[in-house]
């Protein structure tokens, strides 16, 4: 079954449950031989008598109802769409090339790589989907094999947030960040509580990513991390051109 069936599922087993047992409540008595009738027996024995219900407290809230269901159906609904913030995100979708600059820290000497991403939707526009694979770069050799990521990009209504996760065959982890845009909606900044440990050096990081979107045609993201004494510096420049 798909999610998004099986949350529906769910919700309707919810409320069967609910008008059931608001029916069985109603009716437990007109279901019993003699039900109506004073003194009726049942087998010779008189049904146990049931007890008023309790008064209602300050503060209780009501049962849920058919209405109440349906408002948290329409609730949901409206909080599980795409809107206006999954938008912001649609110039990047389509085929790029782009150039990596990379380095191993403020000292050290840029290396770059070429290669080729695309960025798609999935989930109803909900998710975008980022693929990379770069031509092999002397790091790359030495690692075995060209790079290759793969992100899933995109806005939780919920948290009011961006969020983005990462992972790639240059280790075995993940990365995950949450970000906001800014007024003019083409510029994201994220950042990684969690960060990722470094497969080199056993280090911790928690870098702050920064997505530039500079046209139709031309889209920047640069990473920043820490050096040693606390500063900050740039460790990933990827400019993006888009395919024609």
């Amino acid at each position: 079954m798909k999610p998004r069936q099986l949350w529906f599922a769910v919700a309707f087993c919810a409320a069967a449950v609910l008008w059931n047992s608001a029916a069985n409540s109603q009716t437990k008595d007109e279901k019993k031989p003699g039900g109506d009738k004073p003194g009726a027996t049942i087998g010779g024995t008189k049904p146990a008598t049931t007890a008023p219900p309790a008064a209602a407290k300050p503060g209780d809230k009501p049962a849920a109802g058919g209405d109440d269901m349906a408002k948290m159906m329409e609730t949901w609904k409206k909080n599980a769409a795409p809107g206006e913030f999954h938008a912001k995100l649609n110039p990047l979708v389509g085929k790029w090339t782009f150039v990596t600059k990379a380095r191993m820290g403020p000292d050290q000497p840029w290396e770059e790589s070429p290669g080729k991403a695309e960025y798609k939707w999935g989930l109803g526009n909900r998710a975008l989907y980022h693929e990379v694979k770069a031509n092999p770069s002397e790091k790359d050799a030495m690692m075995g094999g060209p790079f290759e990521g793969f992100g899933i990009t995109g806005y939780d209504n919920m948290t009011k947030k961006y969020y983005n996760v990462w992972t790639d065959n240059m280790g075995t982890g993940v990365m995950n960040s949450t970000g906001t845009v800014d007024s003019s909606g083409k510029t994201f900044t994220y950042s990684s509580a969690e960060g990722y440990i470094c497969p080199m050096t056993g280090e911790k990081h928690t870098p702050k990513s920064i997505l530039k979107i500079l046209g139709d045609d031309k889209v920047v993201f640069e990473m920043y991390d820490k050096s040693p004494d606390g500063k900050e510096y740039m460790t990933l420049e990827v400019t993006y051109t888009r395919q024609k």
